[in-house]
């Protein structure tokens, strides 16, 4: 795979071959990589990094070539809201963990990812963006490469990958947005965290898109701009929101006891490509199971009441 390719100006004559890769934000060890396997080339011809250009050469770069993954594919359902040759974004179900782990050893959305591009007859390392929850559903991004993981992992650090969410919380939320902007820190020995001055920064956007007033809920769009684990659920928690079925994290004491997950689905993702740079929208609907949780509170009924 091509990573990149460009003629020499006139203006750009003379410059040393790192400087021209600057605008590509390719980090150390990657272009050590590049380096070492002889992939930066001028007119086909391998070069380092400090050799100078001429107007009319030609500048490629390749992919490297990469260990095999130990990923192990299994035949698992998988949606693809959309896939090029550089990134895959995934729908994940609820109750899906995304990379193994002792207590959940098969069965993962890497294994169902691995065996996607092995039906596909593609090399595969895979590379998840950022992380969801195991009982949240919706929208993962994996990137192919590491030029591909690279840069979106920059975008993300620099606020320039929008992750929306659609969340059903306990409580009438009466303001039409919130602000939430709370460090996150964690408990010694326990998965849980909580806001504490001692935390991480932590920001959290909320809009309100409906309220279900004998039910007792409201319906949010969540916009987050931190990732830090559990982020959404610990900051509706503070506010006094929680989330439906959230049984670490509800103060009320409620659980959505016929689903078994919290009332939250990553909705929507925009970003820029990693590669083409093409401004991105990708959005998955709503579950079943989130719609039939929607179906109840329209009718007034309390989830965990019943």
């Amino acid at each position: 795979m091509r990573y990149f390719e460009k003629s020499i100006t006139e203006h750009e004559a003379g410059d040393m071959v790192k400087s021209l890769l600057t605008p590509l934000h390719i980090g150390r060890k990657l272009r050590r990589l590049l380096v070492e396997q002889r992939l930066i080339r001028i007119n086909g011809q391998p070069v380092y990094l400090s050799n100078r250009v001429k107007a009319g050469d030609v500048l490629t770069i390749d992919a490297p070539v990469e260990m095999k993954s130990s990923t192990v594919p299994q035949n698992l359902p998988l949606m693809v809201r959309f896939e090029d040759e550089h990134i895959l974004v995934v729908d994940k179900p609820a109750g899906m963990v995304a990379h193994a782990t002792s207590k959940y050893e098969s069965g993962t959305l890497t294994a169902a990812i691995a065996n996607h591009m092995v039906n596909r007859q593609e090399a595969y390392v895979i590379r998840l963006v950022h992380r969801l929850d195991r009982q949240t559903s919706g929208l993962l991004l994996v990137a192919k490469h590491k030029l591909a993981h690279e840069r979106l992992v920059r975008s993300l650090k620099l606020r320039e990958v929008n992750r929306n969410y659609i969340a059903f919380v306990h409580g009438l939320v009466l303001q039409d947005a919130l602000i939430i902007d709370e460090p996150i820190d964690t408990i010694k020995g326990q998965i849980k965290r909580v806001v504490g001055p001692a935390g991480k920064e932590a920001k959290t956007l909320v809009w309100v898109k409906k309220t279900y007033a004998t039910a007792g809920a409201s319906k949010v769009w969540v916009s987050l701009l931190t990732g830090r684990t559990h982020q959404i659920r610990v900051h509706l928690a503070h506010a006094g929101y929680p989330l439906i079925g959230d049984t670490l994290y509800s103060a009320t004491g409620q659980a959505w006891s016929t689903q078994g997950r919290q009332a939250l689905h990553a909705a929507e993702l925009r970003f820029s490509h990693p590669i083409t740079h093409e401004n991105l929208l990708i959005q998955s609907p709503l579950p079943d199971d989130l719609l039939d949780l929607e179906a109840q509170l329209l009718n007034g009924q309390i989830p965990g009441n019943e």
